[in-house]
């Protein structure tokens, strides 16, 4: 059994400061529909799929082990991974076949992301050169963009329209939403987004642009008592609007609420395409396990466990079917 463990990727951000006694909010009762959920298992270097009703389905496939998911586009089933110096593509439809999409991979980026569409994924380089890098997989293009002076803590976000991506950067009061067009001669900006850091704590993850805006994830933390995690959106388009808020739910699970749920250095989240859904890799403080996967939604008071078993090690947890 894993003791710790470090990502490959460079930045993981912490749930941090400020003390605040919000409650979940939405019915006491909700069903969320069956979906299927990628992870990668640390300690075995596998990824494997399970549903959300804590069935298994199965390994990805016999050529993924060892590698790290960092993206998926559920819609077309199809997954990134980083493999060593590399990052390649892999679909749950054709088996056992990688396609390599960058190499070699950059010495440090971020998480990757795909378009609406499925047909570009992004990263932000950090390391060597400070870049982000877009591939097109129906022209097999590489397109590599200016960072317009922003220090990426999140995967860069597509527009719905695949036109534009958003790059987030952090002070420690604030949050900033970098724009950068893909096309044209228009630059990219910058602008400060309206919400506290100190009440709102953005956790690492896979943000989504849903309609006008981005919706992300962020933590209270309470003074007394378990912690919220509350879903939100944010306006890059509409900067003096303040975070929308979507839904929260309690951070102890379903099943055991003696548990405290954390976010650690391996802890991420990832939303469905629609934002209703969100699916966690947590640390349950005081539980038999080491870091577990949870799903959770509108409505839904506390997160409901999918792997939490001692000896296991879960870790990047991304929807591949929904």
């Amino acid at each position: 059994m894993a003791t710790s463990w470090t990502p490959p990727i460079a930045l993981c951000l912490a749930a941090g400061l400020a003390a605040c006694g919000d409650t979940p909010t939405g019915p006491a009762e909700v069903t969320l529909p069956v979906r299927s959920v990628l992870m990668h298992f640390a300690n075995s270097g596998e990824n494997q799929v399970w549903n959300t009703d804590r069935t298994s389905a199965g390994a990805l496939s016999s050529g993924s082990a060892g590698l790290v998911p960092i993206g998926t586009h559920p819609s077309e089933r199809i997954v990134a991974l980083l493999d060593g110096s590399v990052i390649v593509l892999a679909s749950l439809d054709r088996p056992g076949e990688l396609d390599t999409i960058i190499a070699p991979a950059p010495s440090s980026h971020t998480l990757a992301s795909f378009s609406d569409a499925g047909d570009l994924v992004a990263i932000a380089a950090y390391a060597p050169v400070p870049a982000l890098l877009v591939y097109d997989r129906a022209n097999r293009r590489m397109d590599t963009l200016s960072l317009g002076g922003a220090a990426p803590v999140l995967p860069p976000v597509f527009a719905p329209d695949g036109e534009r991506l958003v790059l987030f950067s952090l002070n420690d009061l604030s949050m900033f939403a970098t724009i950068v067009p893909r096309t044209g001669a228009v630059s990219a900006t910058t602008v400060r987004l309206q919400f506290s850091r100190v009440v709102n704590r953005p956790v690492f993850g896979w943000p989504r642009w849903i309609g006008t805006g981005i919706r992300m994830a962020f933590v209270r933390l309470a003074g007394d008592g378990p912690d919220t995690l509350l879903v939100g959106t944010v306006f890059p388009d509409e900067p003096d609007l303040p975070m929308e808020e979507a839904y929260r739910t309690l951070l102890t699970p379903a099943d055991d609420p003696a548990v405290a749920l954390d976010f650690g250095s391996p802890s991420s989240y990832a939303l469905t395409a629609d934002g209703t859904g969100i699916v966690l890799g947590l640390v349950p403080v005081g539980g038999t396990s080491q870091h577990a996967v949870y799903y959770a939604g509108a409505g839904v008071d506390r997160p409901l466990p999918i792997v939490d078993r001692a000896g296991q090690f879960p870790v990047f947890p991304l929807f591949i079917r929904e």
